[in-house]
């Protein structure tokens, strides 16, 4: 977070963690996981984007 200020920091955390898991659900090939972190992720960016 030092080298890219907090918000950013938070934002590649976030990336970091849903890309081990993303991982891991496609490794054991849960499909309904995945499809619940896209709906989530998509939660999140309808709720920051829509003004």
């Amino acid at each position: 977070m030092e080298k890219h200020g907090e918000d950013l920091g938070a934002f590649y955390f976030l990336i970091m963690l849903l890309q081990t898991h993303g991982k891991k659900m496609l490794k054991r090939g849960d499909v309904q996981g995945l499809r619940r972190l896209a709906h989530d992720l998509h939660g999140l960016y309808v709720k920051y984007t829509q003004q």
